[in-house]
């Protein structure tokens, strides 16, 4: 008996804290930068962010055409940094490369 009365008093306190604590989603959508709005002039150009992958994975920066070399060097350094944070020596050496290329 001692259980059962245990258990009916948990359980609004259970469901207090679940729904107390649940939060509203906003009636309106959050406005703010798209995460993907900083890299959105690479793929306005065919193959473009292909061609960074590959140049990176196969170490030959010289395959990047003019027109995605453009795009890139157009990017903030912000958005560099937070799109190739797993290869920090890559976005100087793409850049170099991007602007004695042009």
């Amino acid at each position: 008996m001692w259980t059962i009365n245990k258990f009916f008093f948990l359980l609004p306190v259970a469901f207090m804290a679940v729904f107390g604590t649940a939060q509203t989603l906003p009636s309106q959508p959050i406005s703010g930068p798209d995460p993907t709005d900083c890299m959105s002039s690479l793929y306005a150009i065919p193959n473009c962010l292909q061609e960074i992958v590959q140049s990176f994975v196969n170490g030959e920066i010289g395959t990047i055409g003019h027109s995605c070399c453009h795009a890139f060097l157009g990017l903030s350094a912000d958005c560099i940094t937070e799109r190739f944070v797993f290869a920090p020596d890559f976005p100087p050496t793409l850049r170099d490369h991007c602007s004695g290329h042009l």
